[in-house]
């Protein structure tokens, strides 16, 4: 189907949930292209280094995007550019608004990066420990706010809502995050009854993926 966008990612939530959920959202109409990794201990990636020269991107990479002609790599700009076609307003409204929406987000994915490393060394108590830490000024950012910005949706609320999923799903049950972290897991629960998201969450494109690669030694479904 030409109308569909193209999203092309590892078959692993990773980056790539963010992006669904934008697409689930903003009512865009997509199909997604899953690359798998191959088991260990070699973890072949060849199932994306065959193709990934033989698709006319600029620069590629996972995630991408393909929209007829249009072509597209590198997971912010991709949603920024769905948001744009779909729904501006995820992006904000006023300058002021988009730019302070646009900080929210790199808040958001250097909360998400900061953790990378612990993936693969099994060190969950240095994963919930710098997650921790970039959490808790968003905690006190969102305060007593229905989302990041207000009343209204914006795309760092999805962002967000999947690292805290995430989290969620890793977590033993003594971390006690819903405590330490009320309002966010309020949004968490604003975003999940969303009638979008609620919907998508109930449906089988809602994939049972693991959150990393397969190398990664933390994951989970």
């Amino acid at each position: 189907d030409s109308d569909k966008l193209i999203i092309g990612y590892w078959k692993i939530r990773g980056l790539g949930r963010k992006i669904v959920l934008v697409c689930e959202y903003a009512g865009a109409p997509y199909e997604l292209v899953q690359y798998e990794q191959g088991e260990g201990p070699e973890f072949d990636r060849s199932a994306w280094t065959d193709k990934k020269f033989t698709l006319g991107l600029d620069f590629p990479n996972l995630p991408y995007l393909i929209d007829g002609d249009f072509k597209l790599t590198e997971s912010v700009p991709i949603i920024q550019y769905i948001c744009g076609k779909y729904k501006p307003e995820l992006l904000g409204e006023t300058l002021q608004e988009k730019a302070t929406v646009a900080m929210v987000a790199n808040i958001v994915s250097e909360a998400k990066a900061t953790g990378m490393n612990c993936y693969f060394s099994d060190d969950k108590n240095k994963l919930f420990d710098a997650a921790s830490a970039k959490l808790e000024p968003l905690e006190k950012y969102l305060g007593d706010k229905k989302f990041l910005n207000g009343d209204k949706v914006t795309y760092p609320d999805l962002y967000l809502t999947e690292f805290l999923w995430m989290l969620e799903a890793l977590a033993e049950e003594d971390r006690d995050l819903a405590g330490k972290f009320p309002n966010l897991w309020r949004l968490k629960q604003n975003v999940a009854e969303l009638p979008e998201i609620s919907a998508f969450l109930a449906s089988d494109r809602n994939e049972k993926l693991i959150f990393n690669n397969k190398s990664a030694k933390i994951n989970g479904v």
